[in-house]
């Protein structure tokens, strides 16, 4: 009887401190989460400053390093911002992935945690461009028009390479999870509908180039739809955070009242 209590306890005691740790795991996602959509609200907000301060041109280059030279700390604070979403995606993705684990397979979560992490990989190498605002200006004191050229490859290859490629990747995962959650029940059904709501941005940037291709004329709304789906998905991972917070607190089982002898 001593052995088989001993078995017993030991047995709970491992299996709270599993419990405790996957709370620890959630709680961290959880903030990561919220930090990652945040960080999406403002580099959102930040790429947007420029027409607001009166720069409204910002495709011709001399206008944006004008631009540049004024206010150089908001790209500073973007790559700064860039970095933390991209650190909080690697922390939220892996928390994600245990969320998932009870009804959801193995190969699902892995495939799915590398797209997170190859989304954050791609938003810290926009970040890197962003912080490359000093040694841009510096090439274009030598010469404006290596600045302008520089510019214009630093634009092309973070904004329509790396930022691109970071939110498509991160459409792809939020997809993936939200069917993955309703599936498995692991996740609220608002919270994957509304994922797969953001996710409609992968349709929209995949139709633009295929009419462009069909030579047929790509409807303005398309553009202003996967613009304004951008902060929604950054609101999505907001909501995410606080499902995996609230996942995370720990359940109160009511004891049983012992009999009087």
């Amino acid at each position: 009887m001593r052995a088989t209590s001993e078995d017993y306890s030991g047995t709970a005691s491992a299996g709270a401190a599993a419990g405790n740790t996957n709370r620890a795991v959630l709680r961290a996602g959880g903030m990561a989460a919220v930090l990652a959509g945040l960080g999406g609200i403002t580099w959102f907000t930040l790429e947007l400053l420029p027409p607001v301060l009166g720069f409204d041109d910002t495709d011709n280059p001399a206008v944006s390093l004008d631009y540049l030279r004024q206010y150089p700390q908001f790209y500073a604070l973007a790559g700064v911002v860039l970095f933390a979403m991209a650190i909080a995606c690697v922390v939220a993705s892996f928390a994600v992935s245990d969320a998932l684990a009870p009804r959801t397979s193995s190969l699902t979560r892995r495939s799915l945690s590398a797209l997170g992490i190859m989304s954050a990989a791609f938003l810290f190498m926009h970040g890197v461009l962003r912080m490359s605002v000093g040694p841009l200006l510096y090439i274009d004191d030598m010469n404006s028009s290596w600045g302008e050229s520089a510019y214009l490859t630093i634009q092309t290859v973070g904004i329509h390479g790396f930022a691109q490629a970071g939110l498509l990747t991160l459409c792809v995962w939020t997809v993936g999870i939200s069917i993955a959650g309703a599936r498995s029940r692991a996740l609220p059904i608002w919270i994957c509908v509304l994922g797969v709501v953001t996710g409609l941005r992968l349709g929209v940037v995949i139709a633009g180039p295929i009419l462009m291709a069909a030579s047929i004329d790509v409807p303005e709304v398309f553009w202003l739809g996967s613009m304004a789906l951008i902060p929604l998905s950054m609101l999505w991972w907001i909501g995410l955070g606080v499902v995996l917070l609230v996942k995370s607190r720990p359940h109160r089982e009511q004891r049983p009242v012992d009999s009087a002898p």
